[in-house]
């Protein structure tokens, strides 16, 4: 049975999966979440290594634009945590997902988010 990758290992596939021309179109987007007022908070998006979780770690503007309101929240900007949304078989349990938005931080599961993309759902609204 083939080791599974760490968590460093993974984030750092991650990573490299979506810096190929194809990791992060619309078109491979396979899940988008927001909170109940409507900021993006995670996507999803299915990439040669698997499906990548991507989520701002930071205070971000919302709206279709998604840019960074600097008035509002300079220095306050984080960067995106990106990581295999599927840990691999023998990972050491690891479900809380940072993310965050207007509304602040937060955590997401990990195998709730693997649920809805098996169900097919392309958008997931928290409460």
């Amino acid at each position: 049975m083939e080791r599974p990758l760490s968590p460093a290992d993974r984030r750092t596939t991650a990573r490299r999966s979506l810096a190929t021309p194809a990791g992060r179109r619309a078109d491979s987007r396979r899940l988008d979440v927001q909170c109940s007022h409507g900021h993006h908070v995670a996507q999803v998006y299915d990439a040669d290594s698997g499906l990548v979780y991507v989520s701002d770690t930071g205070a971000r503007s919302h709206g279709r634009g998604d840019r960074v309101d600097t008035g509002h929240i300079a220095g306050r900007r984080r960067g995106a945590y990106v990581d295999l949304l599927d840990p691999g078989e023998g990972a050491i349990d690891d479900d809380d997902l940072p993310a965050s938005c207007e509304c602040g931080p937060r955590t997401l599961s990990r195998s709730g988010l693997l649920a809805a993309v098996a169900r097919g759902q392309r958008h997931m609204r928290l409460r």
